[in-house]
């Protein structure tokens, strides 16, 4: 089990969702398109015991940070795309932000 830390100080209140991935590349969070909502921290977590997820911060290509089973992500003050693709079929994957 891994820890958690960010270091923010505008953290009032998180959105959480719950995606499931496969073997083809998705979406799991927009980029923010209001320029007053900023994310100053954003959360990407694999739940699978087995699977690797591959996070992409980009709008093309195939292959990104990887997630190994049960490892997340922690990102301040991103405000892009993010999408993802796994090596299995039904991978969970947890996503919790923060805007200010």
């Amino acid at each position: 089990m891994g820890h958690i830390q960010f270091n923010t100080p505008f953290t009032k209140a998180f959105t959480h969702s719950n995606a499931t991935i496969n073997a083809s590349v998705v979406q799991i969070l927009a980029p923010t398109t209001n320029p007053y909502d900023k994310r100053v921290m954003l959360l990407i977590q694999n739940q699978h015991s087995t699977a690797v997820v591959d996070v992409i911060l980009n709008a093309a290509g195939t292959t990104g940070i990887k997630l190994y089973p049960m490892q997340s992500l922690t990102l301040e003050n991103y405000n892009g795309i993010v999408r993802a693709v796994s090596n299995t079929t039904s991978t969970p994957v947890h996503i919790a932000y923060s805007l200010v």
